[in-house]
């Protein structure tokens, strides 16, 4: 799948859950830096709704993990976070380089009154 295919299968889940079609709140975590070798581009997308469903991917591994729990975060206290990593001093993995992930809370309408 290209990163533009990837991409509009996450913005679409987006849409649907700011247009309140999915009524599931999610976590965006979007790669917004990266330096020598990364398994993904800057731009790369991950969305993990509320109920463990995700869609995209910010390169797997031990990255996505870390992603992962920062999504985990953001869902319990909405407050965006920034990830960021050297991939084989931080993580252990083989890719050499470093990246940088911001992950922000998107919710349905009404999603504030839930809280």
């Amino acid at each position: 799948m290209s990163l533009s295919t990837a991409n509009l299968a996450i913005f679409t889940a987006i849409a649907a859950v700011l247009d309140g079609v999915d009524r599931r709140s999610a976590a965006l975590a979007t790669v917004i830096g990266r330096s020598g070798s990364a398994p993904q581009v800057i731009g790369a997308r991950l969305l993990l709704h509320d109920d463990g469903q995700m869609c995209g991917t910010v390169g797997g591994g031990a990255i996505e993990a870390e992603v992962l729990a920062a999504c985990r975060a953001v869902l319990d206290d909405r407050r965006p976070r920034r990830v960021a990593a050297h991939l084989v001093r931080d993580l252990g993995m083989c890719c050499g380089g470093s990246m940088d992930v911001f992950v922000e809370y998107v919710a349905p309408p009404g999603a504030e009154d839930r809280v």
